[in-house]
């Protein structure tokens, strides 16, 4: 069966607070969605634009990954706030820490590749349980085209955004039967504050140049490819890595 109706349909998004879970969060609740969203750290961010939003459909959690504790606490609060748990799933919050292969520690390691894969295991795994015996699910994820071509200055981050992929395709096989659809996002350079520092050096110009077809990619295309995933019109698609990337990468 499917989740009921639209205005029972409730979205967790991690890390809406900026960027690109910021636009997924407008999109969706534009589109009719509940929405809750988590923040790791900036609660004032977070509150603010909860604020800006004006909509009682939308609250925000603080939520740190990797932690199965706060895994539990989350879907608490959101059972407490909305009456309900979320059926659709975007994983968007990931930990990016630019660094010489070399020079990368154990800890840093651990750190990536717990916020940006193991988190998202244990949110799955608390949820999926939910999500067969309802017989529905919606889950997408936003790995990197970093996860597919490898990355000179942040080799911990592009191997958890490579292990999202595959994960993805894990679930898809496992529980498409129970109407649970998985896929996968992986942009390329997106136009969002993250990046702007970057674009300013010489570097940053020249991959600029590397994008086929000339321009960044704006977060509203990912937020609405995001959502036709999410959406009743996708009754099939699953275990799909999609390339957002300017034509960076075909693969």
């Amino acid at each position: 069966m499917k989740c009921g109706t639209m205005n029972n349909k409730l979205l967790l998004v991690t890390g809406g607070n900026q960027g690109i879970g910021k636009t997924i969060v407008i999109e969706a609740l534009n589109s009719g969605y509940k929405v809750a969203f988590t923040y790791n750290s900036n609660e004032k961010e977070a509150l603010e634009f909860v604020k800006e939003l004006d909509n009682k459909d939308v609250d925000t959690f603080q939520f740190t990954l990797g932690k199965r504790e706060n895994v539990n606490k989350l879907f608490g609060d959101i059972q407490k706030r909305f009456n309900q748990l979320p059926y659709y799933l975007v994983n968007n919050a990931a930990i990016l820490i630019q660094k010489d292969f070399e020079t990368i520690s154990d800890e840093e390691w651990n750190l990536v590749l717990n916020t940006n894969l193991t988190g998202v295991f244990q949110l799955v795994q608390e949820l999926i349980s939910k999500m067969r015996e309802n017989n529905f699910g919606r889950i997408v994820n936003i790995s990197s085209i970093g996860g597919q071509i490898g990355g000179n200055l942040a080799v911990h981050y592009a191997t958890s955004k490579a292990g999202l992929i595959s994960f993805t395709k894990s679930m898809a096989k496992i529980y498409s039967k129970y109407n649970i659809l998985t896929n996968c996002i992986t942009p390329g350079l997106v136009n969002t504050k993250m990046i702007e520092k970057e674009l300013n050096t010489p570097a940053g110009k020249e991959k600029l140049k590397s994008i086929p077809v000339g321009k960044l990619t704006e977060p509203n295309e990912i937020a609405r490819l995001t959502l036709f995933l999410l959406s009743d019109d996708n009754q099939t698609i699953t275990g799909q890595t999609i390339n957002v990337n300017g034509g960076m990468y075909f693969g």
